[in-house]
């Protein structure tokens, strides 16, 4: 729709709106003796309830709270909500009169009023979409820009959150403000001084890691051939280890599948701590399946009808490594479990501390396999009693399962076993320099670059949109200064910096002085750098400079370490960090006078992984690194001038991307301009900036043309880019930032979310269904009910009680249950709407109202208390809230939101299902529930049923939530107009999911401001 323009629009308007104006107080007054008949019992001169006042209504649209009391009535009557049941009934067909009139009044004004509210507040780019966007602007991959990359603290092992390592360039950024789950609402997204500074460490520190001046890295190829492992290690079991040391030495043995230990998992030795060097890598397996056919199937389950499937997966080894949070499936393969060996590949990029690991997908899972139940079982004249512990040697007793593994071994092993062979990892390094060092400095000499091209080119893609010679003119002013300069260096270089390393066990820092150190030296680029330690634990290191402080005043150091650390300087105790802990951030501050003052830095390293980071700010210094970025190639080398010219550029892009130009998404008034609106689009489905496609198109002005639109929201759907879409609208609509925030209880029967870190899966479970409707484009219903759902071992056993999945990854299966499928009973929906330790009705159908039917209840009266303070003798929560229900502040409310979650009550604090609370005398759970216009719902499954009648009501909502995740702004009332006409256009080809992102991005509300 082309919205009017000029003045003789303005001159027609001001003819026709009065009298269209007059026409619409004429209609709506003839609406009013239905509202006195039926309403003002409740809304009018006696008492206002929700403070809203029929008798008094006005008729004039033009006024916001008049349009949205009038809207309200409207939903209401649509819902049969209203009037309450108790009170006396409108006939259907009055009902129908007053509904269909008010209808058509209220599309003509949203038609016809425009808002000056209803535009996108200026807003800066949130945390994911800053990360994104530097990936995408300075060409850098690694595992810590892939969408739903963990930043801050993490479970690595089920034993408490620590601060995750890696080089996440917005890990230490705050996290965004939400406004009812969106993360990118414009005035929600403040700046700050704090936030400022932290861009400029960003910024310094992703342009570092996309630098690379030295000669081509040799990184030679490593093949490992198997045994891979020493002794009983990364995830082997002992007849593994049997197998492996006394009966098949040539290969690595896996027997079963992933299972509490990390069983059916191998990784080479020499692998344990990550592949050293980041880069893009073919990695080869050679593997032989063996047993496919088997007579063990009772205590060895498997499909014997299919063949093994084999996983190639990476993992983080600072991070929990291959049990950890990070861990995550690249591919998998068929292997016909024949005998034959066979070779399968993959080409992946793989950070220095990543590790590829194999794993069997379909082994066996189950307690009961153990070698000394295949003995007692299949063996039973060679089967002896486990010994009592308490009687004999411990290594009598030890020696045991070693010796039930050898039975089964020495029989000829009968059950199904995965042979690997060999793993190959070979380095694929195609162009050199690598593309993100040739867009910042250009192929030839750096001395001899255009510095205003080289800037230009960078502004533009930075900003997204062209740049003038003007508008970057100081940024090219300042990196002549700084090369001329031939002083000109980092602030941040520690002077005459030395260290001295000392090997031991402590668990706090030792008095080093007084130890003889292992070795020592000089850190000539003036940054601490943990690596010359040589040793992957049990060391020390003490670290002495000098610190130039280029003016006087307060100035705030931030030191991370794992483990115990201690910084002084100007001789004075700025942070103690000591003690065995994970890594972890402390903070000091301390007054410098103008000059060099000493500086000293005392480290221990207990265990694995360990890690070190400083940096300071102050006076006219940004937060800055003082210790080596691990993760960051190698340092600038080359001669003096290279370097000088290197920093300075470097300088110059940093203060770019401290723009608010680069900051902020610049969107003029009215209709989006082209470039604007690529930026939209990509942020939109990508959550980063605009690629090169969609710069030409915006330099064509051709993004406007809808089929044009229509190709690009296509082919970025496509792209893997995508993901982002994927993963940060479906927390947002379903509100799983709110897992993790109040989590079951460590103990008792939620143990096992913490023992197995089921978090990070619940949110991947609720992804993959969401990617799946999306491609398929199904339609939008099957988010409440289907028959499949998707799950991967360890959430098909621990929430859903079934063990007929396998493997790591997401995979779509039958749910065989009607009371599942759809994303309503998933463990993410159902952990994110607990509080921990049981469930509350009120917050599930609190949920439900705001993110499946679109119609949130008002807040509690301020008056009023959560629930009753007197709910003596009631045994269940429908007791307490049918006690509640009685204060008649509250009952208005709680009759529309408590039989929304009333039905959910089956499903216990993660999702799994239950029958009885867990209260004294275990009362049994009654999830039936009666709605507010008197219909009967027995439980979830009826409940969905009812779900999926009001299909229109939830494309609302949705269309709703992915406008708001679109534009970056909330919905108004005038925006009613437009969101039915595209709630109408989707349901003409049945309310499809990838129809309404098409829908969407061809929207007047996304392509304005």
């Amino acid at each position: 729709m082309n919205r009017p323009r000029g003045i003789a629009f303005l001159l027609l308007l001001a003819v026709v709106w009065p009298l269209g104006q007059a026409r619409a107080d004429k209609a709506l007054n003839a609406l009013k003796p239905f509202l006195r008949t039926h309403c003002i019992e409740c809304h009018g001169p006696d008492k206002q309830k929700n403070e809203i006042r029929f008798d008094t209504l006005g008729t004039d649209l033009t006024d916001r709270r008049t349009l949205e009391i009038w809207q309200d009535a409207l939903d209401q009557l649509n819902l049969g909500e209203m009037p309450p049941k108790k009170a006396a009934q409108p006939e259907r067909a009055d009902t129908a009169q007053f509904i269909d009139a008010l209808s058509a009044r209220l599309e003509l004004a949203y038609a016809q009023r425009k808002s000056t509210g209803g535009q996108t507040v200026i807003r800066r780019l949130n945390r994911l979409e800053l990360r994104s966007t530097l990936r995408d602007l300075l060409h850098l991959q690694g595992a810590a820009y892939r969408p739903g990359a963990v930043s801050g603290l993490v479970d690595n092992n089920g034993n408490g959150r620590v601060e995750r390592q890696g080089n996440d360039p917005v890990r230490f950024f705050p996290e965004d403000e939400l406004d009812e789950g969106f993360a990118n609402i414009g005035d929600r997204l403040v700046m700050s001084d704090f936030l400022l500074k932290l861009m400029l460490g960003a910024a310094e520190e992703t342009i570092g890691a996309a630098t690379h001046p030295g000669p081509k890295p040799s990184v030679e190829p490593r093949e490992f051939a198997a045994p891979f492992v020493q002794g009983r290690k990364l995830g082997q079991r002992t007849i593994e280890t049997v197998a492996r040391e006394e009966f098949h030495k040539e290969v690595d043995l896996l027997t079963q599948r992933y299972y509490e230990g990390g069983d059916g998992r191998l990784v080479p030795r020499e692998l344990g701590g990550g592949v050293r060097v980041s880069g893009r890598y073919r990695v080869t397996v050679e593997v032989s399946g063996h047993n496919q056919k088997h007579p063990w199937d009772e205590l060895a389950k498997t499909d014997q009808s299919q063949p093994f499937k084999i996983g190639l997966h990476v993992a983080d080894a600072r991070n929990g490594g291959i049990g950890g949070p990070t861990s995550r499936t690249v591919q998998v393969w068929d292997l016909p479990g024949d005998g034959k060996r066979r070779t399968f590949s993959a080409e992946l990029w793989i950070d220095d501390t990543w590790m590829p690991w194999i794993g069997w997908e379909n082994g066996p899972y189950d307690r009961n396999f153990r070698a000394e139940r295949l003995v007692e079982k299949y063996y039973p004249a060679q089967f002896k009693p486990r010994p009592d512990r308490k009687a004999v040697p411990k290594e009598v007793y030890d020696a045991w399962p070693v010796e039930m593994a050898r039975v089964l071994l020495k029989a000829g092993y009968a059950g199904p076993n995965v042979r690997v062979h060999r793993l190959k990892l070979e380095p694929l390094i195609d162009q050199w320099p690598p593309r993100s060092h040739v867009a910042l400095y250009g192929n030839g000499s750096v001395e001899e670059a255009d510095v205003e091209e080289l800037l230009k080119n960078f502004a533009t893609r930075a900003w997204r949109r062209p740049v003038t010679d003007a508008e970057v003119a100081p940024y090219v002013k300042l990196v002549h200064g700084l090369m001329e300069d031939p002083k000109a260096k980092p602030l941040g270089a520690i002077k005459e910096l030395k260290y001295r390393v000392y090997h031991g066990k402590w668990t706090k820092l030792p008095k080093f002085d007084e130890l003889k150190p292992a070795a020592e030296g000089a850190l000539a680029g003036g940054l601490i750098d943990i690596r010359p330690a040589r040793k992957p634990d049990y060391y020390g290191m003490v670290f002495e400079g000098r610190l130039e402080a280029p003016v006087a005043g307060e100035y705030a150091f931030e030191l991370a370490s794992d483990d115990g650390s201690r910084l002084l300087v100007a001789n004075q105790k700025v942070i103690e960090h000591d003690g065995l802990h994970g890594a972890s951030t402390k903070r000091g501050k301390v007054r410098l006078a103008k000059g060099t003052h000493a500086i000293r830095l005392e480290y221990f390293a207990y265990g694995r992984p360990n890690s070190l980071r400083l940096a300071w700010s102050g006076p006219g210094i940004a937060s800055t690194p003082l210790s080596v970025i691990q993760t960051a190639p190698q340092q600038i080398v080359g001669n003096p001038d290279e370097a000088r010219a290197i920093r300075a550029l470097q300088a110059g892009y940093a203060a770019l991307l401290c723009s608010p130009r680069f900051l902020y998404l610049r969107e003029n008034a009215g209709d989006l301009d082209a470039y604007a609106l690529a930026s939209r689009l990509s942020y939109f489905l990508w959550s980063s900036m605009p690629d090169e496609t969609l710069f030409r198109l915006a330099a064509e002005n051709k993004l406007r043309e809808p089929a044009v639109m229509l190709a690009q929201v296509e082919r970025m759907l496509k792209d893997p880019k995508a993901e982002a879409f994927v993963q940060n609208f479906t927390t947002t609509w379903l509100r799983l930032d709110k897992l993790g925030k109040m989590p079951p209880e460590k103990g008792g029967p939620f143990r096992f979310y913490h023992d197995r870190r089921m978090e990070p899966m619940l949110s991947k479970q609720a992804a993959a269904f969401f990617a799946d409707v999306l491609v398929r484009n199904e339609r939008i219903t099957t988010f409440i009910h289907s028959d499949h759902t998707y799950l991967n071992a360890h959430i098909a056993r621990w929430m859903y009680n079934r063990d007929d999945v396998p493997g790591e990854g997401m995979i779509r299966v039958p749910t065989n249950d009607p009371r599942r499928g759809g994303i309503l009973t998933m463990p993410a929906v159902m952990t994110a709407t607990a509080n921990g330790v049981d469930t509350s009705p009120i917050v599930r159908g609190v949920w439900l109202l705001e993110n499946i039917l679109g119609s949130p209840p008002s807040p509690p009266p301020p008056d009023v208390e959560p629930l009753s303070p007197d709910l003596r003798g009631a045994k269940t929560i429908r007791e307490q809230l049918e006690l509640h229900r009685k204060h008649e502040a509250c009952a208005s409310c709680h009759r529309k939101i408590d039989p929304m979650g009333f039905a959910f009550e089956n499903f216990d604090p993660v999702g799994r299902w239950r029958t009885h609370y867990r209260t004294d005398g275990r009362p049994q759970i009654d999830p039936a529930t009666e709605l507010p216009n008197g219909d009967q719902l027995a439980d979830i499954v009826a409940f969905k049923q009812m779900l999926l009648k009001r299909e229109p009501d939830f494309a609302r909502c949705l269309t709703e939530k992915m406008l708001t995740y679109a534009t970056g702004r909330r919905l108004e009332p005038l925006d009613r107009g437009e969101v039915n006409r595209i709630t109408t256009a989707l349901a003409k080809n049945g309310n499809r999911l990838r129809d309404l992102v098409h829908l969407v991005a061809t929207s007047e509300i996304f392509l304005q401001k």
